[in-house]
């Protein structure tokens, strides 16, 4: 009796292993889509994540954090900090999905507790008090470079003329135009009673740190960490439409 189903029975223990083994590499690629892709702005953009090959530098190192589920459930759900919240844009089964897909390559022993720790970090950021004026600041930097770091932006931001609005504005002419100007875009309160012109010195120090620059704002962006960087993209976007202005 043992002899006879033996075979019968590893067959169907190999076969219900293979199919546990497929359905958990179908739920690593669904995880790893969300993270990247489906997500608006994606999860790449902000955290270092090796298994999807994401090296984002504003949120925490979730190789290093190793997040529990319901870590990741509620900072995905309800957003924190400058993180937004997702529930609009991604399904249950989406957030359930990636929350699963990162604690399954991470680890997910969670180091620190409570969802605060999901945020991105303010003190890691440089906040760049800049007094120097705006045509110093354009001198400064270098447009070469900032095309390199605006590729952090993109996900969120059209720099095409006429290009249209995403999470966040258009940003073609933004340099020295009107705050919050942009026809089309819901800005929120804060930036709309920030009013002025979005001179060289005022953005270094939004991209610097948003939420300090503007108390209030939506922008889910913790800021630009490397001085440099600040100048280096105001010169590139302010290089967009020097044609038109030279004209």
């Amino acid at each position: 009796m043992t002899t006879r189903f033996t075979p019968r029975f590893s067959g169907a223990l190999f076969v219900a292993l293979i199919g546990s083994a497929a359905t958990a590499e179908g739920h690593s690629d669904a995880g790893r889509e969300i993270f990247n892709d489906t997500a608006q702005p994606p999860c790449a953009i902000c955290h270092t994540l090796k298994d999807a090959g994401a090296e984002g530098e504003i949120g925490p190192n979730l190789d290093d954090f190793k997040p529990t589920v319901d870590q990741v459930l509620a900072a995905v759900t309800s957003g924190i900090g400058v993180m937004p919240a997702f529930s609009e844009t991604l399904t249950k089964d989406e957030i359930e999905t990636v929350s699963q897909y990162v604690v399954a390559v991470t680890g997910g022993s969670g180091a620190e507790t409570g969802t605060d720790a999901l945020a991105p970090s303010s003190e890691d950021a440089s906040v760049a008090d800049l007094d120097l004026p705006g045509a110093a600041i354009l001198a400064q930097g270098d447009p070469v470079a900032g095309e390199k770091v605006f590729k952090k932006c993109k996900a969120c931001h059209t720099i095409d003329q006429g290009g249209a609005n995403r999470i966040g504005p258009n940003l073609y002419g933004i340099v020295n135009a009107a705050v919050a100007s942009v026809d089309g875009f819901r800005y929120s309160d804060a930036l709309t009673g920030y009013g002025g012109a979005w001179t060289p010195d005022r953005l270094a120090a939004f991209l610097a740190n948003p939420g300090k620059a503007v108390p209030g704002t939506k922008m889910s962006f913790a800021g630009l960490r490397k001085e440099q960087d600040q100048p280096d993209v105001i010169a590139y976007l302010d290089s967009l439409d020097a044609t038109a202005k030279a004209d």
